[in-house]
């Protein structure tokens, strides 16, 4: 078994799409970010590519290039799956918790999962998606922000498939 953790955070701007989970949720602002900012994608594929040993989002997929500028986390998402698909594991479970003030997330979630689970083939019972608030404190609570955590559990395939 191989666990991953990860956590991302992006500052909010007015006028810019907010994208979770790879959904675009109704939002006067959105993520600043060289992609699309989707602060619960970036966490999950820094979770898969840490828990594989292969590094972090920042050096499989550089922010210092055009090949990513404003990229669809989805693909990287995908990208990420053919990684996986070549290591011999397959996702046991994930865990992901978004903090944020607003908007209220819980509607769109089912959402997110179903984005997940058919992007990396899993059924989306493994996949746990909670979201909060930091109750006013911190930069979350002053809606400067949104942050998403993340764990993995990956397990070894069985050789003989």
């Amino acid at each position: 078994m191989k666990i991953g953790f990860s956590k991302d955070v992006h500052r909010l701007k007015k006028n810019v799409p907010l994208i979770l989970g790879g959904v675009t949720i109704p939002y006067k602002k959105g993520l600043i970010s060289h992609s699309d900012g989707d602060v619960v994608l970036h966490s999950l594929i820094d979770a898969i590519l840490g828990a594989l040993n292969k590094g972090d989002i920042g050096k499989v997929f550089p922010d210092n290039t055009s090949e990513y500028k404003n990229a669809s986390s989805m693909y990287l998402l995908s990208k990420t799956y053919k990684i996986l698909e070549n290591c011999n594991v397959f996702i046991d479970y994930i865990d992901i918790f978004i903090s944020c003030e607003e908007p209220k997330l819980s509607p769109f979630t089912n959402l997110m999962k179903f984005n997940i689970s058919e992007t990396l083939q899993i059924s989306k019972d493994r996949i746990s998606i909670k979201c909060g608030t930091n109750e006013g404190l911190g930069y979350i609570g002053q809606k400067k922000a949104i942050e998403s955590y993340c764990v993995v559990i990956l397990k070894e395939s069985d050789k003989n498939e």
